[in-house]
Order: C-alpha cells, then structure tokens, then sequence
C-alpha cells in the first residue's frame, strides 16, 4: 500500500481539530491500514509552530498525540535532488512554491507517496506529484 504523507496543515487541522472532515478522513486511513508518513520538514514546521505559541508545551503534546501513528521521515540525497528538480523546473516555469513546501513534494515525488494537502494550489503544481486534495473546498473541485 503506498503510504500516505501528511503536510503540515494537514497535521494543524488533527491538532486543532476544528474540521471534522479531515479527522474522519484520517481516522478511516488509520482503519485502512495505510501506512502515514511526515518528511521531517514537516516535523520542523510543528515544531516551529509550537515553539511559537502561547502555550508551547501544551502546542507539542497535542502534536505528539497526533504523530503517534505518523512515522517521521528523514530526507536523503536522493529526496534532495528530486527537490532541486522541482525547484529548478517550477522556476523556469515561472510558478514557485515556497522553499519548505518543494522539500516536502520532493521527498514524496521522489519515494512514490501521495501527499495529503489542504494546499493544493501551491502542490499541484509539482509534477509528478500524487495528490489528495484535504482543503475544505475539495468537494467542489474538479478532477
């Protein structure tokens, strides 16, 4: 089964837990078996994030119980050249993404996972990318 990578927002939305959509859709990947992954940039944003909160323990033990069933993923050369690939052909394309977001769509372009996003503007650009749209607005988008 190919393992389903979640983005960062992905991750906020468990952690907050204020759309309940993704929480099921999450909830019934657990029940499917299908393994979930995170690149550890993913991992660096949460922490970031809960380094800057108002209440940064309390932020991280929330993303801890999240990332129990997420297995954190370290890049390798091979993730970085695929990312450098991305980088290099969204430039001359003129269409960008941001440089933690390339990272992490080179690392899932580059092992073969899908990538759960609620950023589907930024990602589907990427080439090559597998993607499941998570954003509250994917009902309404075409295929």
């Amino acid at each position: 089964m190919i393992p389903l990578a979640l983005d960062t927002n992905v991750i906020i939305d468990l952690i907050r837990g204020r759309r309940p959509e993704v929480r099921a859709r999450y909830d019934a990947q657990i029940l499917a078996g299908r393994p979930l992954v995170a690149s550890l940039v993913v991992y660096h944003e949460l922490q970031y994030g809960a380094f800057v909160s108002a209440d940064p323990k309390r932020r991280w033990n929330a993303t801890k119980a999240v990332l129990t069933d997420v297995a954190i993923e370290p890049l390798d050369e091979s993730d970085m050249l695929a990312a450098a690939m991305i980088r290099s052909d969204l430039k001359r394309a003129g269409r960008p993404i941001g440089p933690y977001d390339v990272l992490i769509a080179g690392q899932a372009a580059n092992r073969g996972w899908t990538l759960a996003t609620s950023n589907f503007s930024e990602f589907s650009r990427v080439t090559g990318l597998t993607i499941e749209d998570w954003s509250a607005d994917a009902s309404s988008r075409k295929p």
